[in-house]
C-alpha cells in the first residue's frame, strides 16, 4: 500500500528509487535505458494478472490460456504477475490456489512471483516505489492534479448522473484549484486522490481482434489513479507495470474495453509504447448472464476436484474460442501451432457442459493404461486392493466421464451387495454351485483374461446342459453385485479376491434365486 496522503509534486520520486534502476538490462532495455536486450518489434511479451481475492474463474483460466498460447506460437515470454493492491482481500492461499490451477492446466510461465525473472518483483505490492515515481512524472507534467472531494460527494454525484440517464464522471471541481491553494491544503495534512486530466477528443483502441474501437472521452471522465489512502488503482498500477515489464500484447476479456481506453492514454502520457490490446469474448451460462457459481462449477479448481483432466479442460476452452475445423479433440501441441490472435471469437459463448463432458470422456479414452489406472486409482478409498483397483479402471474406462466418479462406480462392485428379499427358492443353485468350486480352486486374485478364461468356462458347462447365456449368467451377476447391470463379469471376478467372491455365493446359496428375471435365452448381460 502506498503509505500515507498524497504528497505534493515532486515527493514521490524523493521515496525510493523507480524500480526499472533496479532491474536486469532485459527490463531497462525496454524504456531505452543501456543495456538494452529486448527488440519489441520482434520479442512478443505477454502477462496473466489475477488478483489473489477468490479462485481461478474458468474465464479467467481460458484468458490465460490464450496468453500462454500466443506466447508459445511466437515464441516469446508469457509473465505471471499478481495484483495484489488490494490488501484488505488479498491472500496468500489464493495466490496459492491460483498458482496450483495454472500448473496443473499445463500453464507453465517464464517469469512470476515463484520462479522470478529480470522484471522482478512480479507482486504489486512489492512495486510501490515505480507507482510513486510515475504519479509524481504526471504531477510535474500536469498530466494529474489532486482531488479533495470527500467520498460522499463523490457518491452524490454519481446518483445524479444515474438518475440523470448519463453516465457518472467526475466534474471537476478540484482541476480548476488554485496551485497555491493545492499546495496549503496538502501541507495541512488533507488526504487527497490523485486523479488523471483526461483529454479531449474521442478515445480510439486498435484492438487485434475488433479493429478500431472509439471511446468518446465523456464515457471516461477524469479518473483516480491513486486514491486517498495512497493506493495506486487498477489502471494506473497495470499499465506502469506493463510499461516496466516490456508487456507488447494484452488479451483479455471484452469486459475491460472501457478499461483499456484509459490505460491507452495513461500509456501515451507516460510515454510508453502502447501494447497491441485483444478483447475476447466472455464466457456465459446457459441463461446468457456471465458464468457463475449459480450454473454450476465456475473454477478450475471446481472441475479439478471433480476429477476432469486438465487438457480437456484446455482443449474446450480452446473450442469456444475459435473454429478448428472437423478437428475437436487437440492436445496443447496443435493449439500452439494454430493459434492466432486475430481468429479469436468476437461474439460471447455459452458453457456447454455436456461438451466438455465428451471431452473429457475423448481424453480419458486416449489415456495410456497405466496413466489411467493411476487416475481412477486415486480416487479409490484408501487400501482398496491395487488388483481390484486395476480391474474396475479398465472396466469403467469406456463409460467415465471424469475421475470424480470412480469411488461411486468401484463402490458398486466393491461394497456387499443388497440381495432381492424375495429370494427363497434356489433354481440356480447348481450353476452357482459349480461355479463357486470353480472359482474355489483357482488364484486368489485374477486378472481379466483368467477371470474371463473363467466365464468361458461356465458358459460352455451352460450350454452343455441347455441353459441359456442370460438364465446362465444373470444369477451370477446378482449373486456377485446385487444389480442386473454393471460391468462385464470378467471384471467382476477380477475386482473380487477369492473369499469375497466365495462368501457372496455362498450368502445366495444359502437362500435361493427365485427372485431372478429371466428373458429369451441367447440374451447376454
Amino acid at each position: 500500500m502506498l503509505s500515507g496522503a498524497l504528497a505534493p509534486p515532486g515527493a514521490f520520486a524523493s521515496r525510493g528509487s523507480r524500480p526499472d534502476d533496479r532491474l536486469e538490462p532485459i527490463c531497462r532495455g525496454i524504456h531505452g535505458l543501456q543495456g538494452a536486450t529486448i527488440n519489441l518489434e520482434s520479442r512478443v511479451r505477454v502477462r496473466f494478472a489475477p488478483s489473489p481475492t477468490g479462485t481461478l474463474h474458468i474465464g479467467s483460466a481460458r484468458t490465460a490460456l490464450f496468453n500462454f498460447l500466443c506466447a508459445r506460437h511466437a515464441g516469446g515470454d508469457f509473465v505471471l504477475r499478481i495484483d495484489d493492491t488490494d490488501a484488505a482481500r488479498s491472500q496468500d492461499r489464493h495466490e496459492g490456489a491460483i498458482l496450483a490451477d495454472l500448473r496443473w492446466l499445463g500453464l507453465d510461465w517464464d517469469e512470476g512471483p515463484d520462479v522470478g525473472g529480470p522484471c522482478a518483483p512480479y507482486r504489486q505490492r512489492e512495486r510501490l516505489d515505480g507507482y510513486r515515481a510515475a504519479a509524481d512524472e504526471l504531477l510535474v507534467g500536469g498530466l494529474a492534479y489532486p482531488c479533495f472531494c470527500p467520498q460522499e460527494r463523490l457518491v452524490e454525484l454519481r446518483a445524479a448522473a444515474l438518475a440523470a440517464g448519463r453516465a457518472p464522471r467526475y466534474d471537476g471541481r478540484c482541476l480548476g484549484l488554485a496551485p497555491r491553494e493545492v499546495e496549503r491544503r496538502l501541507a495541512g495534512g488533507e488526504a487527497a486522490a490523485l486523479r488523471f486530466r483526461i483529454p479531449r477528443g474521442d478515445i480510439v483502441v486498435d484492438d487485434l481482434i475488433r479493429g478500431p474501437v472509439v471511446v468518446g472521452a465523456d464515457a471516461v471522465g477524469d479518473f483516480i489513479i491513486v486514491r486517498s489512502d495512497g493506493v495506486a488503482g487498477y489502471n494506473f498500477a497495470t499499465v506502469v507495470d506493463d510499461r516496466d515489464m516490456g508487456i507488447t500484447h494484452v488479451i483479455r476479456g471484452d469486459d475491460h474495453l472501457t478499461n483499456t481506453a484509459r490505460q491507452v492514454l495513461l500509456f501515451r502520457a507516460l510515454g510508453a509504447p502502447v501494447p497491441g490490446f485483444a478483447h475476447h469474448s466472455m464466457v456465459l451460462g446457459t441463461d446468457g448472464a456471465k458464468l457463475s457459481k449459480r450454473h454450476g462449477a465456475a473454477a478450475v479448481g471446481d472441475y479439478r476436484e471433480r476429477g476432469y483432466l486438465p487438457q480437456a479442460i484446455v482443449n474446450y476452452l480452446a473450442l469456444l474460442s475459435w473454429s478448428h475445423g472437423d478437428d475437436e479433440v487437440l492436445g496443447m501441441d496443435r493449439l500452439v501451432a494454430d493459434f492466432e490472435i486475430e481468429r479469436l471469437s468476437l461474439s460471447p459463448v455459452m458453457f456447454d457442459q455436456a461438451k466438455l463432458d465428451w471431452l473429457d470422456h475423448e481424453h480419458i479414452m486416449a489415456l495410456p493404461a497405466e496413466v489411467h489406472e493411476r487416475l481412477f486409482a486415486e480416487r479409490l478409498p484408501a487400501g482398496t486392493p491395487p488388483p481390484a483397483a486395476a480391474a474396475l479402471a479398465a472396466a469403467f474406462q469406456s463409460s467415465l466421464v471424469a475421475y470424480g466418479q470412480a469411488a461411486a462406480l468401484a463402490a458398486a462392485v466393491l461394497q456387499p451387495p443388497a440381495l432381492p428379499a424375495a429370494l427363497t427358492a434356489a433354481p440356480a443353485a447348481a450353476q452357482l454351485t459349480w461355479f463357486r468350486e470353480q472359482r474355489a480352486a483357482a488364484a486368489a486374485w485374477l486378472d481379466p483374461a483368467a477371470a474371463n478364461d473363467l466365464i468361458a468356462a461356465y458358459r460352455a458347462w451352460g450350454k452343455e446342459r441347455g441353459i441359456g447365456a442370460r438364465d446362465l449368467l444373470m444369477p451370477l451377476r446378482i449373486a456377485l453385485t446385487g444389480a442386473e447391470h454393471g460391468p462385464v463379469l470378467p471384471y467382476v471376478l477380477a475386482a473380487l479376491e477369492r473369499g469375497d467372491t466365495l462368501g457372496r455365493l455362498d450368502d445366495v446359496l444359502a437362500g435361493s434365486l427365485a427372485g431372478v428375471p429371466t428373458t429369451t435365452p441367447g440374451d447376454t448381460p
